[in-house]
């Protein structure tokens, strides 16, 4: 795909840098674009189906207890593996207690960080620059409507200053 003439070919993506002792830490977080991946690994759990007298199908029990549970589990799972994907991006950064094809695996991120020294604040930058690139908000729609606004107002007012001076 192209705009304006350029290919779009590079995931969005952002940084996180916090300083510290005099070296800044950077996190690179980039937009995950395939979740494929996931899906071989963590499968949607499927609800229970449920059979009525008088009904020919069985239907699908959203509200079972263990369904929610699992639905639960596959949620955190999903988020925890978008940020370690995400957080791939940062080609200096190793996990030690993380292995990517194991679930159970993917939320000691958020304590190795801990260990590491990054206070929750730190953490919770990085995890909310992680969801800014994997997804819009409406600060970053807002800001980006602006800066497009700003700039089609710039571009006509050159426009009128051109044809000021053609008619003088």
């Amino acid at each position: 795909m192209k705009y304006a003439g350029k290919k779009l070919d590079e995931p969005i993506s952002d940084v996180v840098v916090i300083p510290r002792n005099g070296e800044d830490i950077v996190f690179k977080c980039q937009c995950v674009t395939d979740f494929s991946q996931f899906d071989a690994i963590c499968p949607a759990p499927e609800p229970p189906k449920v059979q009525f007298r008088g009904q020919a199908n069985a239907i699908p029990n959203y509200d079972d207890p263990e369904y929610q549970k699992q639905l639960d589990e596959y949620s955190r799972n999903r988020i925890n593996w978008m940020v370690l994907q995400s957080l791939k991006a940062t080609e200096e950064l190793e996990w030690e207690t993380v292995d990517y094809n194991n679930p159970a695996t993917w939320e000691n991120y958020s304590k190795e960080l801990e260990e590491a020294g990054f206070s929750n604040v730190h953490v919770g930058r990085i995890i909310d620059t992680v969801s800014h690139v994997n997804g819009l908000n409406e600060r970053m729609m807002d800001e980006a409507k602006q800066r497009f606004l700003a700039g089609q107002q710039a571009q006509q007012q050159q426009n009128s200053h051109q044809e000021e001076q053609k008619n003088t």
